[in-house]
Formats: structure tokens, sequence, C-alpha cells
């Protein structure tokens, strides 16, 4: 008769997914500057601080992000997308800044978009 369906619960926590996507950009951040010619040390020091600024930022969007408004939630969304990708695509390509500003806006503005329209009213706490 009145069944509910159980409360969903997320596959993984805000810290373990901060920790993962800090790992996995800087990895990516120390490949991307060692294949463009740096040397060893510097691209493993770019890939550990790149990595610690995004898991840090990761955690803070990712503890706030599901209390914000749908529009000011896009807009978090799609400046953390942009910019992540602006700075791999500026490490990619040994530094062409038009390129990644326009990789980076072209991104932000299909996450904002994505997030605006899918979105679901924010949490009460």
């Amino acid at each position: 008769m009145g069944q509910h369906a159980a409360p969903r619960r997320p596959v993984v926590g805000t810290r373990t997914g901060a920790v993962l996507l800090g790992a996995l950009y800087g990895l990516a951040c120390g490949l991307l500057d060692h294949g463009a010619g740096a040397a060893a040390g510097r691209a493993v020091t770019l890939g550990v601080v790149a990595g610690l600024v995004v898991a840090v930022v990761a955690l803070a969007v990712g503890r706030r992000l599901p209390v914000l408004p749908r529009a000011p939630r896009a807009v978090v969304a799609a400046a953390c997308a942009g910019a992540g990708a602006a700075f791999l695509v500026a490490l990619s390509d040994g530094g062409s800044t038009g390129r990644a500003l326009l990789t980076g806006a072209l991104l932000a503005v299909a996450v904002g978009t994505a997030t605006l329209t899918l979105s679901t009213p924010p949490r009460r706490r």
C-alpha cells in the first residue's frame, strides 16, 4: 500500500570524492607538465600542489553546493569546471592562452547550462 522508497545514500562521500578528484587532477597536471618537457621534480611538485588545491576547493564547494539555490549553484559549478579545464589545456599545449580560455569558457557554459536545467531544489538544513 504505502511503501516509500528508502532514502538514497551517495555512492561516494564528500571527503572521499574531494580526495579522489584532487589525486586524479594532480596526476593529470603532473603528467601533462612532464610531457610538455618539464623536469620530473617540477612536474611532481606541480601535480601535488594542483591536487591539493583542487581537493580543498572540491571539499569546500562540495559541502555548500547542495544548499545553494539553482542559479548560484550553476555559476559555482561552471566556474570550477571551466577553470580546471582551462588550466589543463594550458598545460597540455605549451601555453596557448587563447585556446585555454576558449575551452574553459565553452565547458563552463555547458556545465552551467546542465546544472541549471537538471538541478533539483536545494536541500534544507
